[in-house]
């Protein structure tokens, strides 16, 4: 929480991911300004960058992993929250706006002092805040101080130094070799290295490259807006599974637009109360189930309809039929159904079965469709036995369907 007069330290990025030369800057800023909190900003949609970013939840949670050591550190919604694209000027004056007589310093490697005049307002931004550069040894010392001198003289920008330990490691490098599937634990911090071998978000490189810009753009805003519904561990799940059926959308001919939008909006309704869900779940029509345990699915499919405008009847019914399937399921709905069950992060069993049927690797179009049901009805047999070792009843829509796959 930020105070009336205090003075904070502002470092954004896109932290795609946020690794040990992020946190190299930020332990270094904090023992530099030990009475400044440390505000991180990862930024939500940037002004300038053509490469496609991961998912904002994912980027968020990896700033916050690997800080979560330094009390004095926050990690800022602000600019994932904010619609259209961010500039730091904006997000410094709406905090100034927010918080009057802060003081904000922001924070950033001696690069920044030779682009600044590129910035978006860059002649405002140097009235409304100060800048603290870290210095990466002494290789960049006498340039950084004559560039910061120019600044300090043409735009009476308050400009100071402050050291930290040289590192080379940039995000460019960290995803490269993640892209290629390999390791980059010496690279991350121990805790954003075991998100990141969790839930692979940087193994669907080509699946996110081949979609269609205003459908990326389309999804990232949705992938937004979710902050406002669910919580870390739901997001986490939430983006998992739609990257997973964005990579079997692809498989089965399926629109990226569809199987993400439904993916992205399946557990919509999961963090509301029973009773929420109930009465929303009642307002969605040709509803078949009235259990407790299912009717956020229902429910999730009424609030995309009227919070988030989705028409596609497709798209809804797999959003309501994600956890139990039903007969006659649509191949979008067979992709929900089945990336909300066996995305990378689950912690079941047997699950690289049912996720190498579903990819059917170097199948005709005839045998992926016969791959996908087989995948459907091993996930159901998974399912079907873990509910009768939990003592619970098998929903009459999973069974009907599954008696019709198999």
């Amino acid at each position: 929480m930020l105070s009336l007069g205090a003075s904070i330290g502002l470092f954004g990025g896109s932290f795609d991911p946020f690794h040990n030369g992020h946190l190299e800057i930020v332990e270094a800023a904090v023992k530099a300004f030990p009475s400044d909190k440390i505000l991180l900003m990862p930024v939500g949609q940037p002004p300038h960058k053509s490469r496609r970013l991961s998912f904002s939840t994912f980027r968020v949670e990896t700033a916050r992993l690997a800080t979560e050591h330094l009390p004095q550190v926050i990690v800022s919604k602000r600019e994932i929250l904010s619609p259209g694209r961010n500039y730091t000027v904006d997000t410094i004056e709406s905090l100034l706006q927010e918080y009057p007589g802060i003081k904000i310093k922001l924070i950033s490697g001696s690069d920044f002092l030779f682009t600044v005049e590129e910035w978006s307002r860059y002649e405002k931004l140097m009235s409304l805040a100060s800048f603290a550069i870290a210095l990466r040894g002494d290789a960049d010392l006498g340039e950084s101080k004559q560039q910061a001198d120019y600044l300090q003289k043409r735009y009476n920008a308050a400009i100071e130094f402050f050291p930290m330990k040289s590192t080379t490691v940039s995000a460019t490098q960290v995803r490269e070799i993640l892209w290629a599937g390999a390791s980059a634990s010496q690279l991350l911090p121990e805790n954003v290295d075991n998100l990141v071998k969790l839930y692979r978000p940087y193994s669907y490189k080509k699946v996110i490259e081949d979609i269609d810009e205003s459908s990326w753009q389309k999804l990232n805003s949705i992938e937004r807006r979710l902050f406002e519904y669910l919580g870390t561990e739901r997001r986490l799940h939430t983006v998992s599974t739609c990257l997973l059926a964005l990579e079997l959308a692809a498989i089965h001919n399926v629109p990226a637009l569809e199987a993400g939008t439904a993916a992205l909006l399946h557990d919509l309704a999961k963090e509301l109360s029973g009773g929420e869900q109930l009465a929303y779940s009642n307002d969605c029509l040709n509803i078949e189930e009235r259990n407790p345990v299912l009717c956020h699915g229902p429910a999730a499919a009424y609030l995309a309809e009227e919070q988030f405008e989705v028409r596609s009847e497709d798209v809804l019914n797999a959003i309501q039929y994600h956890t139990t399937g039903r007969p006659g399921m649509s191949t979008l709905e067979k992709i929900i159904f089945l990336a909300d069950k066996i995305e990378y992060g689950r912690p079941f069993k047997d699950l690289d079965e049912i996720r190498k049927l579903a990819f059917a690797e170097g199948l005709t179009a005839s045998d992926k469709k016969i791959y996908l049901d087989r995948a459907v009805c091993r996930c159901y047999e998974e399912v079907f036995a873990a509910l009768d070792r939990s003592g619970h009843e098998i929903c009459p829509l999973s069974k009907e369907a599954y008696n019709i796959l198999k």
